[in-house]
Formats: C-alpha cells, sequence, structure tokens
C-alpha cells in the first residue's frame, strides 16, 4: 500500500447500497453453497467495519482493512464462474467506493481488477445469403450449421411466439445479439459447450419450447452442432432483427409485423403525434419494459410492433382490425383502453387510424430507442434557440442532482454555455469567459459565424474538483465507468450537449484545451449521424490549433507513431476496430489528413450539415470511402 499527503477527511461512509446482479441460478454452473454465501456476508461485513473506521477518522485502519478484504476477495475469484461472480458483485462493488475515498485521502492501494468471464459472443464469420439452405429440415445439413439458414427458422418456429415475438421471461431472441446476451439471469448459450448451454438444456427436459411445437431430434441436434462449431453468426449486423434476417421463416402460430420506416409521405408522423399520445396514455399500464400489462411492451418501436399475448396490436395499412384500435374504441372484448382514463379524443383517434391506415410507420432514429426518448428528440428538434436551452439548463440541474444528490452547485450562463460546478458563481463566471473566447476561437479555426450561437441551444460544462464526483456523474447519468485517465468528456445529441471537466491540479493539461476538444466535438456531432472516429479526431484537432499551452495536447503528435505500431490496418480506425487512446490518436491524425484539402473537407461538411449520409457525403468529397481514402493517409505516414 502506497501513502501520499493526506486530503481532508471525507465523512462519506464506504458502506452504501449498490445495484448488483441478483445471484439466480446459473444454467451449467455450480450451485450456490451455504457456505459460499456465509463467505461473501463475511467480506461485506468486513468492509462495513471499514466504512465506520473511516467515517470515525481512522483512515489507516480502514484502509488496512480494505487492503485485507481485497485480498480475500480475489482469492475467492479465482476460478470463479459467472454465478459466483453475480454473488460477490456487491462486495466488489463496495471495494470500488472505498478505493475511491480511500484515493481522496491519498492512499491508494493495489489495483482492483473485475472479475472476468468470458462474453459468448463470437466474431462474424464471412456472411452467407439467406435462402441457401433447405426451407424445411429433413437431414443434418452438411458442413458448417448456418445460423441464418439453419437455426434462425428453427429458432423462429418454436421459441417465436414467447422470445422473437415478445420477450417472455425478460428474454428476448429478436437478433442474435439478444439470444447471445441471454435473460438477466445470465446466457443460454456457450460457444462450444451445448450440454453447458441451458437453451439445450431446457430442451432436452421438454420444459421448453411451452405451448408450441416441440423441438424435433433433427432440430435439437442442429442447435448443438452449431453451439458445437462455436455459435457464430454468419450475417453482417448482430443486432439484425431475425425477421429481417430470414424472411422466408415462419414465426411460431402468430403473424408478425416488421417495423417499417418512414418513407416521407406520410401526414401523420410517429414522433411528433403518435408517440406522445402512447407516452402520455399508456406508460402506467404497459411500463416502459417493466412488467407490461399483457405483455404489450411500449419500450422501443419494435416492442410496441411485436405485440403481447393477443398478437400484434397494429396491423398496417388495417386500422378497423388492428388490436390497438379496437381496445381503443371498446370494441376488442375486456375493458375499453386506456384503462381508468377517460377514452381518447375523436382528433385522437383520427391520428392514430391515420397513422396506421398510411403505413403505420417509424421516423424517429432507432426502432430499439426508448419511445420517451422519441419524443424527447422529436421535442428538442421543434424547440427554438431559446426553448431548447431552457431544456437543457433544467436537464442540467436534474442530472447534477442524481449525479450527487445533496451536494450545493453554483451555475452562470453566457452566450454559448451553461456552467454547473461546486465552485463560486464568480469563479464559474470567468470558466464561463474562458469558454466563450475558446468557442470564438473554434469558430474562427471552422470557419462559423462568431456572432451567432455555435449550435442550437446551449452546451452545459459541468466542472469537477474531485475525481469521484466525476466517476460518480459517469456511473449515474451515463450508466459507465470513467476511465482513469480520463479529465473530461463531451457528449451530444439534440436533446441534450455537454462537456465534462475535471479541475486541473497540475500542468499536466488545461481547462482551455479540454473545453476546446468539447466544443469541437459537440459541434462535429451537431452536425448529424457522424462517426465517432469523425467527431474524436476533429475535438483534437481544432484544441491542438487553438491551445499552444497544453501539455496533453502536445504530447498527442508524439506518441502518434507508436499508437500506429500496434496497428495492423489503416481501415481500424473507420470500422470501429480500434478504440481507446490509440484510436483517438489516429483519428485524430486522419483527420488532420482530411482537412489538408479544404476544398473536400468543406464539402464534406457542407453536405452533412445538410442531411446527407455521412459515407456518402464523404465518397462524393473524397471519391472514394473512408475506408480507402484511410489507406492513402496511412501510405503518407503522417
Amino acid at each position: 500500500m502506497q501513502r501520499f499527503v493526506n486530503s481532508p477527511k471525507s465523512a462519506a461512509l464506504i458502506a452504501i447500497t449498490l445495484c448488483f446482479l441478483t445471484a439466480l441460478p446459473a444454467w451449467g454452473q455450480v450451485t450456490i453453497t451455504p457456505a459460499m454465501r456465509k463467505a461473501e456476508n463475511a467480506l461485506r461485513v468486513k468492509i462495513t467495519r471499514a466504512g465506520n473506521w473511516f467515517a470515525q477518522g481512522k483512515i489507516d485502519e480502514s484502509a488496512d482493512l480494505v487492503e485485507e478484504v481485497q485480498k480475500e476477495f480475489e482469492e475467492q475469484m479465482k476460478g470463479a464462474d459467472q454465478q459466483q461472480i453475480a454473488l460477490y458483485s456487491k462486495v466488489y462493488n463496495m471495494l470500488k467506493k472505498a478505493h475511491a475515498l480511500l484515493e481522496l485521502e491519498g492512499i491508494v492501494l493495489a489495483e482492483l481488477k473485475a472479475p472476468m468471464v468470458a462474453k459468448p459472443m463470437p466474431k462474424p464469420v464471412v456472411p452467407v445469403k439467406p435462402g441457401d439452405g433447405p426451407e424445411t429440415l429433413t437431414e443434418m445439413p452438411a458442413g458448417k450449421i448456418s445460423f441464418v439458414n439453419h437455426v434462425t427458422p428453427i429458432l423462429m418456429a418454436k421459441c417465436g411466439n414467447c422470445h422473437v415475438r415478445q420477450a417472455r421471461g425478460m428474454f428476448s431472441m429478436e437478433s442474435y445479439e439478444t439470444l447471445m446476451k441471454g435473460p438477466d439471469a445470465g446466457v443460454v448459450i456457450f460457444p462450444k459447450d451445448p450440454a453447458g448451454s441451458r437453451i439445450i438444456e431446457v430442451i432436452e427436459e421438454g420444459d421448453m419450447p411451452r405451448g408450441g411445437l416441440k423441438v424435433t431430434d433433427l432440430e435439437l441436434a442442429v442447435l448443438k452442432k452449431w453451439i458445437e462449431e462455436g455459435a457464430e453468426f454468419d450475417a453482417d449486423d448482430p443486432k439484425e432483427l431475425l425477421v429481417d434476417l430470414n424472411p422466408n421463416a415462419s414465426v411460431g402460430d402468430l403473424p408478425v409485423v416488421k417495423p417499417m420506416k418512414s418513407t416521407g409521405t406520410e401526414t401523420v408522423s410517429f414522433k411528433n403525434d403518435i408517440a406522445p399520445i402512447l407516452v402520455a396514455n399508456c406508460a402506467s399500464c404497459h411500463g416502459f419494459g417493466d412488467r407490461p400489462s399483457g405483455r404489450f411492451d411500449l419500450a422501443s418501436f419494435s416492442a410496441m410492433m411485436r405485440g403481447g399475448e393477443n398478437g400484434p396490436p397494429i396491423l398496417p395499412g388495417n386500422p378497423d382490425e388492428s388490436f390497438l384500435v379496437k381496445k381503443l374504441l371498446g370494441t376488442g372484448g375486456g375493458q375499453r383502453m386506456p384503462r381508468g382514463r377517460d377514452p381518447l379524443d375523436d382528433a385522437q383517434m383520427e391520428l392514430i387510424t391515420t397513422w396506421i391506415q398510411e403505413g403505420a410507420t417509424f421516423d424517429g432514429l432507432d426502432f430499439t430507442s426508448n419511445i420517451r426518448r422519441v419524443v424527447a428528440i422529436a421535442v428538442a428538434e421543434n424547440s427554438t434557440h431559446d426553448e431548447l436551452a431552457a431544456q437543457r439548463t433544467a436537464l442540467a440541474a436534474s442530472n447534477w442532482n442524481l449525479a450527487l444528490p445533496g451536494i450545493n452547485h453554483a451555475t452562470a450562463d453566457t452566450t454559448n454555455f451553461h456552467l454547473l460546478g461546486t465552485q463560486t458563481e464568480a469563479q464559474l463566471k470567468e470558466f464561463g469567459t474562458q469558454a466563450e473566447e475558446i468557442a470564438k476561437k473554434v469558430s474562427l479555426t471552422l470557419k462559423l459565424p462568431v456572432e451567432k450561437p455555435l449550435l442550437k441551444g446551449k452546451i452545459t460544462l459541468f466542472f469537477f474538483n474531485a475525481r469521484y464526483d466525476y466517476g460518480e456523474f459517469g456511473k449515474m447519468i451515463e450508466e459507465r465507468s470513467i476511465p482513469r485517465i480520463w479529465k473530461g468528456h463531451f457528449n451530444y445529441d439534440i436533446v441534450d450537449a455537454y462537456g465534462t471537466v475535471l479541475i486541473p491540479r497540475s500542468e499536466d493539461y488545461t481547462l482551455n484545451g479540454l473545453v476546446a476538444e468539447h466544443i469541437a466535438g459537440i459541434y462535429a456531432r451537431s452536425l448529424g449521424d457522424v462517426p465517432s472516429w469523425f467527431s474524436n479526431g476533429l475535438s483534437r484537432t481544432i484544441a491542438a490549433k487553438v491551445v499552444k499551452d497544453d501539455a496533453r495536447i502536445n504530447a498527442w503528435k508524439e506518441s502518434i507513431q507508436t499508437a500506429a505500431s500496434r496497428v495492423e490496418k489503416s481501415s481500424d480506425i473507420v470500422t470501429g476496430k480500434l478504440g481507446g487512446e490509440d484510436g483517438a490518436l489516429l483519428s485524430y491524425s486522419y483527420v488532420q489528413f482530411l482537412m489538408s484539402n479544404n476544398a473536400r473537407w468543406n464539402n464534406l461538411v457542407l453536405a452533412v450539415g445538410n442531411g446527407a449520409s455521412f459515407k456518402d457525403a464523404f465518397t462524393k468529397a473524397y471519391g472514394d470511402s473512408p475506408e480507402k481514402i484511410s489507406e492513402i493517409w496511412w501510405k503518407t505516414g503522417s
């Protein structure tokens, strides 16, 4: 254990209650014994005692006990399976909290490593074309089993009613990705281990499928062989719906309605007209993913179109026969909907029936997006600059209170920014003045009019004095852990635009450098649906142009060659195979190369800003795809 200069003691308790995975029975794994539970409870008791000592100011004693718990925890995790890891997840989370608090007191313990278990998500193999396999299995297929042509038809026909068209037991098979993820209790398919895969076990025991056709011996053999071969995916996108992956396959004994994108000719908009009605009138019963009544889930557009116990609620082009319309009119049997509320008025019903008549299409960004978010995006898109700024200001306050409840903060406002932090209002105003100066430099570099706001609505800037607070923001607002090397980061969509800044305590980096990076990155993402390598690369390029006294920024150029030496090919950054700091550094280099041709760069930015797809705009501006142009950049050695 290393000890450094102590900072002022915190009164926060280590022993807090955190969310953790419930230790439900894990398929094909050992049963948790009373002795295991007793050992786990003993560790929680010890770390609770360490928390009490910490609160009493006994920092060294607390650290020693935490260190002891960590050693015992790591010993228990040697060779642990998924079920054991779930059992000890609360201990792990308490240890993480302890590490953070002790670090604030100048005490750094040995690194706490998260227990790992292999994720059954194989890399895609060479895609096949749907239809290459037989429509009906009469014998074991020759060669490797195809997920698209052999496995998908089995899953859709025998499991479709409950797990493709619905998500019973909180288990969805609507895509390869959700199938391999499994339900909340854990994965059901372990590649190369059919005997240990729960999906095989429940079929062999006759427990599944329930209420449908039984899986034949041949179909079971096919599933086993596919898992034995690695449970590989042989299409392009693991998120693609099975009903799209193999359109010729049937789903159980009920019809399937595929989500369809808007054509642009409809008079009624789902996001502007229909979604607000559903959110206002149906959310209380159809729970947005939380045990929805009748298993009719409005969590997303795809879930809504999938339907519940009574099949698809919407038949595009046929409102009269759509179960949703019948229930809203009181002609579908049972109680009229919405339950406990006044019936929808004539204007609302006219919108719904017209929408269905026009094809029941979707004009949001993603079929799987939460419908509440679909509404939020639509409201933001239809707001003025001032209205959107006010919405983001209110959201910033809400996010702060969620991430750091009970911690007071000050605010300040400038033309382009809303600032929050534990600093004084005067200090935040000074930060705001600095941010506006940086914004002006960024605008000039990007050749944007400085007299206009940088983007619609203000940018929120969160300032944190302590890394622990910054980490809590990431955990509570973004549901992720913030990497230790990060000093700040940015995020943008039309609903919210913000940057986070960890106040510098050394000369390793500057506030201006972080703010410049945030502003440029947010502007890049505001252009449209741009890839992360583009926004990350532009953010660093602009920051390097407008801030000259930042050691972190100055080190980027020196580190590019080292990052390049660890990459197999140039296109890795474009295809998303390379992330982390290496990906950010090479994105920075690639965007610099692209910006060296002003005419082509301006054409790209203009086209994307006018609504063109990034790939199409890039190809038109540079004469080839981002992957191909990256090969030219790579050869330059820049």
